[in-house]
């Protein structure tokens, strides 16, 4: 038998199709003699019409995050139904507003070019002779699955056409089964077992009527309905997905040069929380809400092997929720594994500082941890289980330890009010240096969400979104099994009170590149650093006994009286109008959030948050703090041969006292003594001298080295160092070492041009290495593309050598000449020495 498994547009072109992966591996292992392809054709689609229209990344991004305007549905919608025009009208005015001009154009070009892309990609599969074709259609897959499986029909009756994914489940797939005839089956709920049982009566020529959640016709062509499963499968049963079809396709497409190939894996299936409280918003889990976690050592060697088999080190996790056990299981164990991983993960909003550190600490570098609001009523409508207050803890946190932070601002629910937005708003100043929303969303109603399923909620009248009409050709009862997104009357707040909550959102994404507010705790003091454009001062300490306390205290949400009682039962003699009078002022200085009678301060702890953003238009956030003044006066920074460090960046804050670190032995062990400054709070570093290359000598070759790695390891870890650099007679060569933080000085001819040009185009992590099981992973953005370095072999002495400058007679005269090519490697004088940066943080987009 030949199975060919199908992975429509729109799905990201940046991830591999985990349910097709999961099917691919169990239909292997059930039927080893078989034949079983999966054709990418969402990267298919974008080479060919790239070639045709022309389609960036930005374009087919927009086209995939507008399933809920119908847009990216709509394009597809004429190879369904055969015509070129397919209701072009009626579609333009229903997105009116909704759609930019210029992507509605680009929409109708689009779908008038779908059915020639959906009569080529059938052939190219028909040509194969396939037994059984099976699509996965979630979301804005649906008119593009069913425009393929129609003409495939056409043209093969012979061949069966099977339905499953997030589109099939319950009433949806029961619909799409009966509105079109040429779907032979529909799966719904989990396939990994039903579709293998399928495929199991197809080869015997069996009734497939006792598979539970199968939709089928009988020799009259009546189509029936098994009963769906009342149960899930257990995690035992969750099998590793076989990706190896599409890393192939993805290195050989265009998708290659666009976007970085993730990995996508699960470690959990349902939503712990949702069992016990369904946010009433939600329908993202379907018929099966119940949480089902992966063994903690299974899952660990799952991940690393896959790692290790498509030698890719950005993965993303797509369980709805975090297993809080993980933080005691799987966390350790990836924090310990030689591996540098990019893991996203979705989690709770209420976790603590020194789990999300343990997360980043661990290679998941970026969370959506459902914050959704910022108000504690509206939060309560969701039945989200947190606080406003908790909500902005969860950002300040995630500024302290580098956490990304993925979220959008919702409204809409029934029985919220104009009070309720209106006194967060006007807070949003004082959040500006913490990650801000991706946008502002007017609730959709989803099947399965308890909106949905409960109409005492508030949405009583739902009709299937407008464009579904627009769409598909079938009756409104047929539409509304069909629909997984329901129009309803707007409930909550006013157009003009959404209206001021967008500029307010949009206003926060616009200064958060700019915005910083941090804090250096000193023990017997604080000192904060400000640069945020809505507040005029720049640095302040906390040293008042008790307003430290307070400070303190209020690192996690607080009620006025409770902050009191706190404070005097640590041997503070103060009165609430002492308390009360405090607050005020901090409200004033932007260092408190107040929500539900609760006050938390919103001051993350300094990392040198500046440097590690990155914003959505994709590129780094120039901001004034990387051009460099002269080199510092205070009066630590007498003449030394030592490294002087401290625990800010900001040149004022360093003037401040307790902020200066002392010195460290400048020795050719940079490795080890940067990280030992990491682990002491170390914010920024400066070199006792000059990095001179060219003079000769094997002396003045060390120190260059030294010079050049101390540099490398700090710009790796996020530390801002002064420190200077002469060329010699190598000025041209400067764009090898622009990935490093840009030095005070550049000495040489067009020295100065060289330096405005590298601090301009400075960005985190534009040369860096990782490790992955087996291989080392390089990628360079220093010559404007990015190039992706596979090293497969890696030679682990060898490149340790390197990393401190190896004498090249180390090395043989190939294996030299090989490491000057790759531009990884330069040659100082008689040493080679490793020029990427090992990355440790990456960048948080805003």
């Amino acid at each position: 038998m030949h199975i060919t498994l199908v992975n429509m547009p729109w799905a990201s072109i940046d991830f591999p199709s985990l349910a097709l992966g999961i099917l691919k591996r169990r239909v292997t292992d059930a039927f080893p003699d078989s034949r079983v392809d999966v054709v990418h054709a969402n990267l298919d689609y974008l080479d060919w019409i790239t070639e045709r229209a022309g389609l960036t990344r930005d374009e087919y991004t927009f086209c995939w995050d507008s399933y809920f305007t119908g847009y990216s549905e709509w394009i597809f919608s004429s190879a369904l139904y055969d015509d070129p025009r397919w209701r072009n009208d009626e579609f333009a005015d229903l997105v009116a507003g909704a759609v930019p001009g210029d992507m509605l154009a680009k929409g109708r070009h689009l779908h008038a070019l779908a059915p020639e892309y959906i009569a080529s990609l059938v052939g190219r599969i028909l040509a194969d002779r396939p037994d059984v074709v099976g699509f996965s259609t979630t979301f804005a897959q649906n008119s593009a699955v069913l425009a393929a499986a129609r003409l495939i029909k056409k043209a093969a009756p012979e061949v069966r056409v099977v339905l499953g994914g997030g589109n099939c489940d319950g009433p949806q797939g029961a619909a799409l089964h009966r509105g079109f005839p040429f779907v032979d089956y529909v799966n719904r709920g989990e396939g990994e077992v039903s579709f293998t049982r399928l495929l199991a009566c197809l080869r015997d020529e069996s009734s497939p009527a006792d598979i539970p959640g199968l939709c089928w016709r009988d020799a009259d062509g009546t189509a029936h309905a098994n009963a769906m499963s009342a149960a899930p499968l257990p995690a035992s049963a969750l099998v590793t997905p076989d990706y190896t079809d599409y890393f192939e396709q993805h290195a050989a497409s265009r998708a290659g040069a666009m976007a970085e190939p993730h990995l996508v894996v699960e470690s959990s299936r349902g939503c712990w929380w949702g069992q016990k409280h369904h946010c009433t918003f939600c329908g993202l889990n379907g018929s099966f809400m119940e949480f089902r976690s992966k063994s903690p050592d299974r899952f660990v060697d799952e991940l690393l092997a896959m790692t290790e088999r498509y030698r890719v080190l950005n993965v993303a996790v797509a369980d709805n929720i975090l297993d809080m056990a993980y933080l005691r299981s799987v966390v350790p164990r990836l924090a310990e594994a030689e591996c540098d991983l990019r893991v996203s993960y979705e989690i709770k909003s209420n976790m603590r500082r020194e789990q999300l550190a343990s997360l980043v600490a661990a290679g998941i570098h970026y969370v959506q941890p459902g914050i959704e609001n910022l108000s504690g009523r509206v939060l309560k409508l969701m039945d989200k289980g947190v606080t406003g207050c908790q909500n902005v803890r969860m950002l300040r946190d995630a500024e302290s330890v580098s956490l990304g932070v993925v979220w959008n601002y919702l409204f809409g629910f029934p029985d919220e009010t104009e009070e309720d937005y209106e006194s967060v708003i006007d807070q949003f100043p004082s959040l500006h240096h913490l990650a801000p929303p991706n946008g502002v969303t007017r609730i959709a109603i989803e099947r399965f969400s308890p909106y949905f399923n409960r109409p005492e909620l508030g949405f009583g009248d739902l009709r299937p979104a407008a464009h579904y009409a627009v769409i598909y050709d079938l009756p409104e009862a047929e539409l509304r099994d069909m629909a997984y997104v329901f129009d309803a009357a707007h409930r909550g707040i006013s157009a003009t009170q959404a209206e001021r909550l967008e500029k307010a959102v949009e206003t926060w994404r616009h200064e958060f590149p700019r915005g910083r507010l941090t804090q250096c705790d000193l023990t017997d003091s604080v000192v904060l650093t400000n640069t945020r454009p809505g507040f005029a001062w720049r640095t302040l300490r906390i040293e008042e006994p008790w307003e430290t306390a307070a400070f303190r205290l209020l690192d996690q949400p607080c009620a006025d009286d409770v902050l009191l009682k706190k404070l005097r039962a640590g041997g503070h003699d103060v009165d609430a109008e002492d308390v009360a009078g405090l607050l005020s002022r901090w409200r004033t200085l932007g260092l408190l959030f107040e929500d539900g009678g609760q006050s938390v301060h919103v001051v993350p702890y300094a990392a040198n948050q500046d440097l590690m953003r990155w914003v959505t238009h994709g590129g780094p956030a120039l901001v004034p703090a990387l051009r460099h003044g002269p080199a510092d006066r205070s009066p630590e920074a007498g003449a030394t041969t030592a490294l002087r460090c401290w625990r800010e960046r900001d040149e004022q804050t360093r003037a401040r006292d307790g902020i200066f670190m002392g010195e460290e032995p400048y020795e050719d062990t940079a490795v080890r003594t940067v990280a030992e400054l990491v682990a002491r709070g170390t914010q920024h570093v400066a070199l006792p001298g000059p990095v001179v290359l060219g003079r000769g000598g094997s002396g003045s070759d060390r120190r260059a080295v030294r010079g050049l790695t101390h540099v490398r390891e700090l710009t790796g870890h996020g530390l801002s160092v002064d420190w200077d650099l002469d060329l010699g007679g190598e000025i041209g060569a400067w764009r090898l070492f622009s990935h490093l933080y840009p030095p005070r000085s550049v000495a040489g001819p067009d020295g100065d041009a060289v330096l405005e040009q590298w601090r301009t185009t400075f960005h985190m992590n534009k040369c860096g290495y990782r490790r992955g099981v087996g291989f080392v992973e390089v990628t360079d953005l220093r010559h404007g593309a990015q190039r992706r370095v596979l090293m497969r072999k890696v030679n682990k002495e060898k490149l340790a050598a390197l990393l401190d400058g190896a004498p090249v007679s180390d090395f043989r005269p190939r294996e030299t000449e090989a490491f000057l090519t790759s531009g990884l490697v330069h040659r100082v004088g008689s040493l080679l020495w490793w020029l990427p940066s090992r990355i440790t943080r990456w960048p948080v987009v805003g």
